[in-house]
């Protein structure tokens, strides 16, 4: 008897809690058939054979949904390498990006390269200084 109390706690934990959570979020718009009350009672009444019969009857099919925000579809969308190159980081790597953007052209040497901490000598000095302080303490 205890062993079918276990059972029960941990189907009702492990599956008909994250359906009824699934009801929950899901839109309204995107139920296939009941509403969302009918759906919640369901699955409370009937629980392991209501959460079964969401997942097979009632949940939403994501795989023909875009994975866009509605707000977002049929937007234009550019490429991963001309996204990298609008990126202020990526512009380092291609100079040319600002003239075809529009703005006035960039030299190559005029782009700030960044300096490792081993090619600044002041940055060295101190921290031999550093290591000599903590040496003699």
């Amino acid at each position: 008897m205890l062993l079918a109390g276990v059972l029960f706690g941990l189907v009702t934990v492990g599956f008909v809690v994250p359906c009824l959570i699934d009801v929950a979020v899901t839109a309204a718009s995107d139920l296939r058939s009941l509403t969302k009350p009918a759906w919640v009672i369901i699955i409370v009444f009937l629980s392991a054979f209501g959460a079964t019969a969401w997942l097979i009857a009632g949940r939403p099919d994501w795989r023909r949904r875009s994975m866009l925000p509605r707000y977002l579809e049929g937007a234009p969308s550019i490429g991963q390498q001309e996204a990298l190159r609008r990126h202020p980081a990526g512009r380092a790597w291609d100079p040319t990006i600002d003239a075809r953007l529009g703005n006035p052209p960039v030299q190559a040497s005029e782009i700030p390269r960044p300096v490792g901490p081993d090619d600044d000598l002041e940055f060295l000095q101190e921290l031999a200084r550093r290591i000599r302080d903590s040496d003699n303490d």
